[in-house]
């Protein structure tokens, strides 16, 4: 028998036959787990309330070995988002289902600090926290997109008079073709502010939705 105890946070809950559900967590040390919770949703259960999306503490489970389907043993929770399934949690909810979809086996441990602090930057971002999102996670895979030097030639967009995009590239004056969509320097520059330094520039509103075509061009050209 294979014990498994780590921090953990838990993504998925999907109720099965009457007191029972499948659960999916994300581990800081062991990556996404899948685990059969027995009788959690007896009413005398104590795990009832704390078994739910969003919940973070230490888990327990036991399995054949690493890769095999786990039973969960206990679960000993230090954090519920209360705060933000008041406010936002559709967003937040979304997070953690994209986590699953990722399925990460490693995490380092400053993603795994960001996710801890989730909840947190839901709030924070609002509107703009799926973007912030895609942005970490991209990072955390090393594939986020080139948004600092010209995708033909290489060079530092600082420096180029405009800069133009097209799908989820960016090129500089000298390697634009027609039909590449024209940036506006400030646009630029409130893009890079985001994703680097976490800074929000409200004059510039199209820059939101640049991005966003950015991110989703290249969630097309990347095998996630």
């Amino acid at each position: 028998m294979f014990y498994l105890k780590d921090q953990s946070i838990i993504l998925t809950k999907k109720n099965i036959k009457e007191k029972s559900a499948i659960i999916y967590i994300l581990t800081k040390n062991f990556g996404l787990k899948k685990a059969i919770a027995e009788g959690i949703n007896r009413p005398e259960s104590k795990l009832i309330t704390v078994i739910q999306p969003g919940s973070i503490g230490k888990i327990f489970l036991a399995g054949n070995d690493l890769n095999s389907p786990f039973k969960l043993i206990s679960f000993l929770p230090y954090k519920i988002p209360i705060n933000v399934f008041k406010k936002l949690p559709y967003m937040y909810l979304w997070s953690l289902r994209f986590l699953v979809l990722i399925n990460p086996f490693e995490i380092s441990d400053e993603f795994w600090n960001l996710i801890v602090d989730l909840d947190k930057r839901v709030l924070k971002f609002k509107k703009l926290f799926p973007l912030w999102f895609m942005w970490k996670i991209f990072q955390e895979l090393g594939t986020q997109p080139n948004l600092e030097t010209c995708s033909n030639c290489n060079k530092s967009l600082f420096k180029s008079k405009n800069i133009f995009v097209y799908k989820s590239s960016l090129f500089c004056e000298n390697c634009r073709k027609e039909g590449y969509e024209k940036i506006e320097k400030s646009e630029y520059f409130a893009i890079l502010n985001f994703c680097y330094k976490e800074k929000i520039f409200k004059k510039n509103i199209k820059w939101p939705e640049i991005l966003r075509k950015i991110f989703k061009n290249h969630l097309r050209e990347i095998a996630l």
